[in-house]
């Protein structure tokens, strides 16, 4: 995975916010393993504008940087 990881939103669930790059095609590979088509945010974009303020709604596998 490159320099530009991200955090997203795969939906507003609990552990449902993903750390991992954007691809060409709109979609987001997770740092753990997941694939997915990020929402939309309420401002705009789909990256979060740093790390996610509620540690609820984080992927433990992406936290931890490994597949779960």
């Amino acid at each position: 995975m490159s320099e530009s990881v991200n955090w997203y939103l795969q939906s507003m669930s609990d552990a449902d916010t993903h750390r991992g790059q954007l691809n060409a095609d709109g979609t987001v590979t997770a740092v753990c393993g997941l694939r997915f088509r990020p929402i939309e945010l309420p401002l705009g974009g789909v990256s979060l504008p740093g790390y996610p303020p509620d540690p609820d709604q984080v992927c433990p596998g992406c936290t931890a940087g490994g597949i779960h």
